[in-house]
């Protein structure tokens, strides 16, 4: 059956039981086109099941396909093979996303998955229908997912659940076979940016509230049992005396002051912020009870008018501060004392704060090769090391990528780097060395907002 829950564009829906406990996979072939070929997820330990309920994802739009199903035993024996011709519908997209273009460079160093493209269609405002588009290593598309509107802004697993934003005021939880099962709505809030589980799997959000005065400043979380919001941080009472030093530019709806753009979750009660705004990545404690602020990475010129300077970190290293940064990713790596981590960001390297025009930034010592407009320049991955012991940050990493002035994402996986500079339309994959092993570049809308790679397994594939 195709596509019975209206979710997954192309995909295949199989329902069978064999008598004996079996494990299937199965291939997709178009000519002209790479095979895709996977394991199915069985949702057992063992990997083999009686009962069999899949979601086939991977055929090739508007061709025919060959699909072949393998049934395998636990003694490695091939039982049963069914094959038959698809003929998949078009993208609802269009047909311009069938593929992105690359290099003819060799696949075999990048990491496993589906590159998952979030956000490359419309903005927050728009009531457009999107898509979650995910294609392979030789950027051909195996999945289109629709979305209400807006974007998506990562995706979250559990139980064969994957849950993710499908407008600015509602999360799915979409089961494996393109069921919705669950829904939520941020109430009188707006979503943006990015939301990540907490450690109890409750859904933490980067929100809005609707109708106020000021936009991106809030972080609420959802119950995901009963779906109950809770509003745990407001950062106008964490910062008001820089809060009393913005002001509304010209022609905007609400203050957008601190524009926080990612969400990073260390220990149970304390989280990663970065504020594009500031150019600052903020540590928060305690916030379920009494948030604080731990500390910030940024500039103390910045920061010295209004008096919070002595939050922040020290560099034991001389390089540029970040820029107007986005993704600042937590890494808790065993091998370090404790007390220490890493943090990776996209630094995009552009300096501007519209809510502090009578900031020079170009005066400011902290930065040098540093862009104060969109129209050319370098943005950078940054690895951080942070000593919170010794209040210290030292950049331990640097790649130089294609400029993006705003949005886009960074991502370690698999000993690689994945790099989306969005306004180039681009990502790429390099080694940690810097080395580039390959570059997608695709079409469409007026910027790719995140790209992450997941391999999905222990949802559709095991």
């Amino acid at each position: 059956m195709r596509n019975p829950y209206g979710t997954n564009t192309t995909a295949v829906y199989m329902y069978f039981k064999t008598t004996e406990e079996l494990q299937a996979s199965y291939t997709i072939h178009c000519d002209n086109y790479a095979d895709f070929s996977q394991t199915l997820n069985t949702n057992t330990l063992s990997g083999y099941t009686t009962e069999h309920e899949y979601l086939l994802i991977g055929a090739i739009p508007n061709q025919t396909n060959t699909i072949t199903v393998t049934l395998t035993n636990k003694q490695g024996k091939v039982v049963d093979t069914l094959s038959w011709s698809y003929n998949a519908p078009s993208l609802q997209g269009g047909d311009q996303y069938l593929t992105v273009e690359c290099d003819d460079s060799n696949t075999s160093s990048l990491s496993n998955g589906l590159y998952t493209v979030l956000g490359n269609d419309v903005t927050e405002d728009s009531e457009e229908q999107a898509y979650m588009r995910l294609y392979d290593n030789y950027g051909i598309i195996r999945s289109e997912i629709p979305i209400v509107s807006y974007r998506s802004h990562r995706i979250l697993f559990e139980n064969n659940t994957m849950y993710f934003s499908i407008s600015s005021t509602k999360i799915v939880g979409m089961e494996q076979t393109g069921y919705a099962s669950k829904i939520y709505d941020t109430g009188n809030y707006k979503l943006h940016h990015d939301c990540i589980f907490d450690s109890n799997n409750n859904i933490l959000v980067l929100a809005s509230e609707k109708e106020a005065k000021t936009s991106e400043d809030k972080i609420i979380m959802i119950e995901k049992d009963s779906g109950n919001i809770t509003e745990l941080v407001d950062l106008i009472d964490l910062l008001p005396d820089y809060y009393s030093t913005t002001s509304l530019p010209d022609g905007a709806e609400d203050l957008d002051w601190m524009h926080i753009n990612s969400l990073a979750l260390v220990d149970k009660t304390s989280l990663i912020i970065s504020s594009r705004e500031t150019s600052t990545i903020i540590k928060l404690d305690n916030i379920y009870s009494n948030p604080t602020i731990d500390y910030m990475i940024g500039s103390d010129n910045f920061w010295q008018e209004s008096g919070y300077d002595s939050l922040l970190l020290n560099k034991t290293n001389d390089f540029s501060m970040q820029a107007g940064q986005h993704c600042v990713t937590y890494v808790d790596d065993n091998s370090l004392p404790q007390g220490q981590y890493y943090l990776y960001l996209y630094n995009n390297n552009l300096a501007v704060s519209t809510t502090r025009p009578d900031y020079d930034w170009k005066s400011d010592s902290n930065y040098s090769n540093t862009y104060y407009n969109l129209k050319k320049g370098t943005s950078y991955y940054y690895k951080y090391l942070v000593d919170e012991n010794n209040r210290t940050v030292e950049l331990v990493n640097s790649i130089p990528v294609a400029y993006s002035g705003y949005v886009s994402s960074v991502q370690e996986l698999d000993g690689n780097v994945i790099i989306d500079s969005g306004i180039a339309i681009s990502w790429s994959e390099y080694s940690q060395d810097g080395t580039l092993l390959r570059t997608f570049k695709t079409t469409g809308g007026k910027f790719v907002y995140r790209v992450f790679k997941y391999d999905y397994l222990d949802y559709w594939f095991q």
